[in-house]
């Protein structure tokens, strides 16, 4: 390598850092623009309310609730115990999660579902693909649930 083929790659490396560097600013500015408009919409929000400014919140709301904490399998079964006769006859995995009322690890959840399929208590009505979830089909056999 040549002295000026180094100093010329030197000086690109340099630019590409300033560019960089120029990015990652740009994209804190951003978001510090979308943190500025959340915590403005929050402090209307507690305005439009009628708080009034002496309970206005010295930090912005949480953006999401704070999880549930997590279940042990056994749980689980005894909560689908009572939400399974809430959904309707063909349901997937996100109508059983609003008959719970919270999300349980997945895994678990899929375990106990094919636990139950096994049994004769649902039958898979149509596998899940992708983002598509497994749909799932009351059978109307009374097996009792794993655990129970």
């Amino acid at each position: 390598m040549r002295r000026d083929e180094y100093e010329q790659r030197k000086q690109r490396l340099e630019t590409q850092l300033r560019e960089g560097i120029a990015l990652l600013e740009s994209a804190h500015r951003q978001q510090l623009r979308a943190l500025e408009l959340v915590w403005m919409t929050t402090v209307e929000e507690d305005l439009a309310l009628g708080a009034g400014p002496a309970s206005v919140r010295s930090e912005p709301a949480a953006l999401a609730p704070e999880p549930p904490s997590r279940r042990t399998p056994w749980e689980i079964i005894q909560d689908l115990a009572v939400a399974l006769p809430k959904v309707p006859e063909v349901f997937d995995r996100n109508r059983l999660h609003e008959a719970l009322g919270y999300e349980p690890d997945r895994s678990s959840l899929h375990r106990i579902l094919q636990q139950l399929v096994g049994n004769g208590n649902l039958k898979v009505e149509r596998p899940g693909r992708g983002r598509v979830p497994t749909a799932y089909r009351k059978t109307g056999v009374d097996v009792p649930l794993p655990g129970m």
